[in-house]
């Protein structure tokens, strides 16, 4: 039962936390940072932030956006304070309530029985408070969304709830109300149905990048994998902005699945170029040849761990496991956590 818990508000996190990459405000409405984080760019971020905090210790933006910019590199402890100190320098600004939220969220996958209960209503209450401050707010929508397809029926988890958001979504924004039906489908094990709305979604102009990104994910899902419609779906995003990851991530992923080295490595090279701060690319194709064939994909890991990871991508600890099993299928003794790496 506790580790059913703790799947639920992992669940709800990790969407939240892709969501918080994404935010559903134009670029004309965010400081710099935001556009940074936005756009997958959490190292610049924290530079900026960081700096900020250094001259403004009190500034509540920059104490929330650090919340953010701690989950996204791994820190448990430290983002639910931050987003509690924000609150406390501005109660007025509905992100910081949802940043609460989505903190509790993760603290709650610690949590025991009764903490969990406590942690359920105080991720609601923070979430209640943000859509009363901006009831468009569409990322504490869709937090509320995510709520209602994961959480169990005893804490308010409703398939049909889920299903009255995501038509208050579609009312708010197309396309987000597209990919909100495709959320609630894809729960429902309604492939098809997923497959249309991710596609309406895309479709609509101009291009939101979110929505591609979505298809693309879903065509590389391992129980409907398409590599061909992904590398399509991922070419797409690329004409919609070429300096963001998930792209390259996307044709990595897709090409390593057929085996096309030639354009495997000219895509890897071509990222690496454009986004030298992350190496996720390579990881991800590592990922995906790591039985088939371990040589390249030590290779890549090799390579990934060069750098500091991106935030909300796979830790340094992650990818050495992965090669110490890329090691230890090609029957090399070496043990990956005691090889030695400049980390840049």
């Amino acid at each position: 039962m506790r580790d059913h818990r703790h799947t639920i508000f992992r669940l709800i996190f990790v969407a939240v936390a892709f969501f918080t990459l994404l935010p559903a405000v134009s670029l004309a409405q965010l400081t710099d940072a935001e556009k940074l984080i936005e756009a997958g760019h959490w190292k610049k971020a924290r530079t900026l932030v960081e700096d900020r905090l250094r001259l403004s210790p009190g500034d509540a933006l920059s104490t929330y956006l650090l919340s953010q910019i701690h989950h996204a590199f791994g820190d448990d402890a430290t983002p639910e304070r931050l987003a509690e100190k924000a609150v406390a320098l501005d109660g007025h600004v509905a992100k910081y309530h949802r940043q609460l939220a989505e903190t509790l969220g993760l603290q709650a996958q610690h949590a025991g029985p009764i903490q969990l209960v406590f942690l359920a209503r105080q991720f609601h209450k923070e979430l209640d408070l943000a859509m009363s401050l901006d009831p468009r707010d569409i990322q504490a929508q869709r937090d509320l969304l995510e709520y209602y397809l994961v959480a169990p029926g005893l804490a308010g988890g409703d398939i049909q709830k889920a299903s009255a958001a995501a038509e208050h979504i579609a009312s708010l924004d197309p396309v987000e109300g597209f990919l909100a039906k495709a959320r609630v489908a894809q729960v429902r094990k309604q492939t098809a149905q997923a497959e249309g709305f991710l596609r309406q979604a895309a479709g609509i102009q101009p291009p939101s990048y979110r929505a591609h990104v979505e298809l693309a994910r879903f065509y590389l899902a391992k129980d409907h994998v398409n590599p061909s419609a992904a590398e399509l779906a991922a070419k797409d995003l690329l004409k919609v902005d070429r300096t963001r990851v998930e792209p390259y991530v996307f044709l990595a992923e897709a090409y390593a699945e057929r085996g096309d080295w030639n354009a495997l490595d000219a895509l890897l090279s071509e990222s690496a170029q454009q986004l030298p701060d992350d190496l996720a690319p390579y990881y991800r194709a590592a990922d995906a040849l790591l039985t088939r064939d371990p040589a390249r994909a030590e290779r890549y890991l090799t390579t990934y761990l060069s750098r500091e990871p991106e935030g909300n991508e796979p830790t340094p600890a992650e990818a050495k496991r992965k090669l110490g099993l890329a090691l230890q299928l090609q029957g090399k003794r070496t043990v990956a956590d005691n090889r030695q790496y400049t980390i840049q």
